[in-house]
């Protein structure tokens, strides 16, 4: 049915004006967090390779940063061990 909807075109590629024929099918919601949604159509976005890879380099970017600005240190509790 995404096929149908979206007429087999990448969304992104749509809202700027151009024509490209999707060839990936992007969860929204990453399926590791939510993999209940993992064919629930609200979830799937029709897109190409190249916009597809550029979401996911954002994403990985972005996980970067807040994985470097947010670091807590701990030392392990000696009696512990």
């Amino acid at each position: 049915m995404l096929h149908i909807r979206d007429k087999g075109l990448c969304q992104r590629c749509l809202k700027d004006k151009r024509i490209v024929k999707a060839d990936v099918v992007h969860h929204i919601k990453e399926l590791i967090d939510y993999p209940e949604l993992a064919l629930d159509e609200s979830n799937l976005e029709p897109l190409c390779h190249k916009c597809h890879n550029r979401i996911h380099k954002k994403r990985e970017t972005t996980d970067k940063k807040l994985n470097k600005n947010y670091v807590i240190e701990f030392e392990a509790n000696q009696e512990l061990l």
